[in-house]
């Protein structure tokens, strides 16, 4: 079940304080790690499980795929890999470089049926 609550951190500096002592690769790996639990707290996953997180995707693709500004981001990012489907493109949008931006949209969306200009806009800037 999608989590329109959760709030992405994980590109953040506010995961770390000025006094943190840590390496620019540590950091690296500490963002990565809190990218990895919210892409499993958004779907409701209690650990990665490949074919339930298919499985939650296809079934957020069936409540978002009317949404046109959403489909086009999908099928943009599934052209990179010689490819028009739309769920290939919303698997890509739950990567480390765009979660952040779609997520919010996708949110966004399944709240209210809209998507606000500047929301949209922040993803589409990435995107395309």
């Amino acid at each position: 079940m999608y989590n329109t609550k959760i709030v992405c951190t994980y590109n953040t500096s506010d995961v770390f304080l000025e006094s943190d002592n840590i390496s620019d690769n540590e950091k690296k790996f500490i963002c990565d790690a809190i990218y990895r639990q919210e892409l499993l707290n958004i779907f409701g996953i209690e650990e990665y499980n490949e074919t339930l997180l298919d499985k939650e995707i296809h079934e957020l693709y069936e409540k978002i795929k009317d949404c046109e500004e959403l489909k086009k981001c999908m099928i943009t990012l599934s052209g990179h890999f010689m490819s028009n489907e739309p769920e290939l493109g919303l698997m890509i949008m739950f990567a480390f470089d765009y979660m952040h931006f779609s997520h919010i949209c996708i949110s966004e969306y399944l709240e209210t049926g809209n998507i606000t200009e500047k929301n949209i806009w922040n993803l589409k800037s990435i995107v395309f």
